[in-house]
């Protein structure tokens, strides 16, 4: 059955307009290893001299006898850690760990690329975009460029600063030796610490130039992938959050005013600040038609949303009941009318009612996007569509089949409405929602997983939005 169901998914074809915004930037990626350490302490010893205090997650970074320690503390705990750097520590960088890949990185610059791959017209808006940043995008990526109205130009013509945001990504595997000075420490697990460096000018927001034009933009597409508003400010135009999240609002009320069928979907990314994180989210939140976390990011949320109980029950037993009780509580708490939960091996959905489009083609779409995703896992990069129909004999999850057997098995016991149909399905109704347990591909070894939920969500999305319109055209 679930086989048949994702040959099915696999005939899927994107024929919406996609935009990306707002967070682009080339990543720099640095797989560390013992030798590379210690040829950076052998030539600079000064590097361990006098080690600040213990890195908390907004640590700033300014020297590189700071990085040493940070990246020896995270080493050696085994944390991942994101962070802010002075940009001048790029150069020092550039010296001593010539072993390293550039790629695109922040979701929209992922997301654009892999919906161009897969044949959707795509669309990305970043504040700031330099030749080098332009040159890493798929060539057929449009940009909106303001003349009486908005036209749209190829991304590689849009370039319209010099400026380049980069992210540095320090990437280890489990249980390696580093020396550090007469120190040695084994990493406990696979982990990475990444370094951004920052401007004023990649807000994380509509220039203002474009923001009288939204409307017309909103017209000319029919999803819309929006992440970056973690950092809860525009400096020099809305410096406090309460000013950040109106600009937010009034340009995203603009972007659906003239087309109100518009989707939006709202990729989780966590604040620092966890209290100012919920007054972010409630308030944006409602606005977008889909929002998208992994089953860690669950945990954080449902905290900060005042339901401990539930984060306990998925750190304590995480299993597909207690990721669906998650999942419902913060799509009632943030008032959106869709969550992609995914997690390895499954995805949990929940769609509350009324929903506009058959669950049937949300199962299809998720099926879909685990194809992509798995594609992605082994080759790495963005996905093109010819590519996605090697999973057609590639089985779905043993975790994904054994969760959706344990979760009907359970709610049976609850007295909730669901039979063994569900084991061939992955539907279940209930009176204000539906909820969607549906298998999906795990690749041992994966070559890369930076950006895989981005690539899950859009590529889910962008299928539902696709398939409820020749749905509709065909009735």
């Amino acid at each position: 059955m679930w086989k048949d169901l994702l040959k099915q998914a696999l005939t899927t074809k994107l024929n919406c307009r996609v935009l990306a915004g707002f967070n682009a930037n080339v990543d720099v990626v640095i797989k560390l290893n013992a030798e590379m350490i210690e040829s950076v302490i052998e030539r600079e010893p000064q590097v361990l001299d006098n080690p600040p205090a213990e890195p908390t997650e907004i640590y700033p970074v300014a020297t590189n006898v700071e990085f040493m320690a940070l990246l020896k503390e995270c080493i050696r705990v085994g944390k991942s850690h994101y962070g802010v750097m002075d940009s001048k520590l790029g150069d020092w960088f550039s010296e001593v760990f010539l072993e390293r890949e550039e790629a695109m990185g922040g979701q929209a610059g992922i997301i654009a690329n892999q919906m161009a791959a897969l044949g959707a017209t795509s669309c990305v808006y970043c504040p700031v975009l330099s030749p080098k940043q332009a040159a890493i995008f798929d060539e057929n990526v449009l940009y909106p460029k303001v003349n009486d109205g908005i036209t749209w130009i190829p991304i590689r013509d849009a370039v319209n600063d010099q400026w380049t945001k980069l992210n540095y990504i320090f990437e280890y595997p489990k249980g390696m030796k580093f020396k550090f000075g007469d120190e040695e420490i084994v990493s406990p697990r696979a982990n990475r610490v990444i370094l951004g460096t920052r401007n004023p000018k990649a807000a994380m927001g509509f220039d203002p130039e474009i923001a009288p034009h939204l409307a017309e933009m909103g017209q000319n597409i029919d999803v819309a992938f929006m992440a970056g508003y973690h950092h809860g400010r525009i400096e020099g135009r809305a410096e406090t959050l309460e000013e950040y999240i109106k600009l937010s609002t009034d340009d995203l009320k603009r972007l659906k005013s003239a087309n109100p069928d518009l989707k939006l979907h709202l990729e989780y990314v966590p604040m620092p600040d966890g209290e100012k994180e919920v007054i972010l989210l409630k308030n944006l939140a409602p606005l977008f038609t889909s929002f998208g976390i992994n089953e860690n990011e669950i945990r954080r949320l449902l905290e900060g949303l005042g339901y401990s109980e539930l984060a306990e029950e998925i750190t304590e037993n995480e299993r597909a009941y207690s990721l669906y009780q998650g999942g419902l509580a913060a799509a009632r708490e943030l008032k959106v009318p869709r969550i992609q939960l995914h997690n390895l091996g499954y995805y949990v959905v929940v769609l509350m009612k009324p929903y506009d489009v058959d669950p049937a083609l949300v199962r299809q779409a998720c099926l879909f996007a685990s194809a992509v995703n798995g594609v992605k896992a082994k080759q790495g990069g963005a996905v093109p569509l010819e590519d996605v129909a090697q999973m057609a004999d590639y089985p779905l999850s043993d975790i994904g089949m054994e969760q959706l057997k344990a979760f009907v098995s359970e709610a049976k016991s609850l007295g909730l409405p669901v039979t063994d149909e569900m084991l061939d399905t992955g539907i279940m109704e209930m009176d204000d929602h539906w909820l969607l347990i549906v298998p999906a591909h795990v690749i041992p070894n994966p070559v890369s997983t930076v950006g895989m939920g981005d690539t899950v969500s859009s590529s889910a999305y962008a299928a539902e939005v696709s398939l409820a319109a020749v749905n509709s055209s065909s009735r």
